[in-house]
């Protein structure tokens, strides 16, 4: 077996784009439900200098397991991908994560859109401004024809630095907003990308037919959507029920109230093999509830590996 690689951010960012991880997470949750495809949700552990965060997953018919870690603190985070050979054979690489991790979690909303959002739908709402939030947008443009774009995030600096950059990078129009209602009000699709702890899109804000991704809370003590956005929902997503079970706080609140059933909540894979109607009516808001799932991460580091060897990108790893 050849040594294994080690991949830094400047490799993952020369070798692959949020398209190419829509694609690959297509192809991975079509596999979903094969019995050679296992998730682990995530696993927290608080120290007293930050929290560490383990996931991993294994898909057979790819020919790869691995795992997913990183560490939260003052410092900031640093993530890490290693990607093994399902034959057992060892150790394939290991990689820098961060944009890895950006370029997969848009592509989630991305595929998400693609398979709920109504087919005309052209404006986009994005609240948040954070370095999650440029590959929301680039993810969901990916998809649709969008040609207007609303930011919004707290501080005025912010969203008018983001509406720059989006614009810059993605020709087209996009507009900072003073509030989050603003910004909402008459969106075909929204994302909310924040660590917010209360909601901060709101039910009242929809338009008949938007489509929402909840992209940033993924944390029991974290919630972005106000409950009646989910109890109003047509259809409701997520990427692993048993991860949005620890996870998912608008979720688990409405189940503990006895207004929702985990039942209620479908599986992103199930849409993707074609089991579940992302949507049945183009009036339908709908909601897709994104975690962060370590079978994304594995998959697109499968092609960043096959595409590194080909470039003869990486170094060596030396045990």
């Amino acid at each position: 077996m050849a040594q294994p690689l080690y991949l830094t951010e400047a490799d993952v960012a020369r070798l692959v784009t949020v398209e190419d991880a829509i694609a690959v997470l297509a192809e991975a949750f079509a596999l979903w439900r094969d019995p050679g495809t296992t998730n682990l949700p995530r696993q927290r552990a608080q120290l007293a200098a930050g929290g560490l965060n383990l996931m991993g997953a294994a898909c057979e018919k790819k020919g790869i397991f691995g795992l997913k870690a990183y560490f939260a603190g003052k410092g900031g985070a640093r993530y890490h991908v290693l990607l093994y050979a399902g034959d057992g054979s060892g150790l394939l690489a290991m990689i820098e994560a961060d944009l890895l991790g950006a370029l997969r979690t848009g592509a989630a909303s991305g595929l998400a859109t693609r398979l709920m959002a109504n087919q005309h739908a052209r404006s986009l709402a994005v609240i948040g401004a954070g370095k999650q939030a440029r590959t929301q947008a680039a993810a969901i443009c990916a998809v649709r024809k969008i040609d207007r774009i609303r930011v919004y995030s707290p501080t005025r600096e912010h969203r008018t630095a983001f509406a720059f950059t989006l614009a810059d990078e993605l020709g087209i129009e996009t507009e900072p907003m003073g509030d989050g209602e603003t910004c909402v009000d008459g969106a075909d699709i929204v994302v909310t990308i924040t660590k917010s702890a209360e909601p901060v899109c709101r039910a009242a804000w929809l338009k008949p037919g938007a489509h929402v991704n909840a992209a940033g809370a993924n944390a029991a003590d974290r919630r972005e959507l106000d409950l009646e956005i989910v109890v109003r929902a047509a259809v409701r997503v997520t990427d692993d029920r048993a991860q949005a079970q620890v996870e998912a706080g608008e979720f688990r609140d409405l189940v503990g109230a006895g207004r929702l059933a985990w039942s209620d909540v479908h599986e992103l894979g199930d849409l993707v093999a074609g089991r579940v109607r992302g949507r049945t009516a183009a009036s339908d808001v709908t909601v897709y509830k994104s975690l962060g799932i370590a079978l994304e991460d594995i998959a697109f580091a499968e092609l960043i590996y096959r595409r590194a060897l080909a470039a003869k990108l990486g170094r060596p790893l030396v045990a």
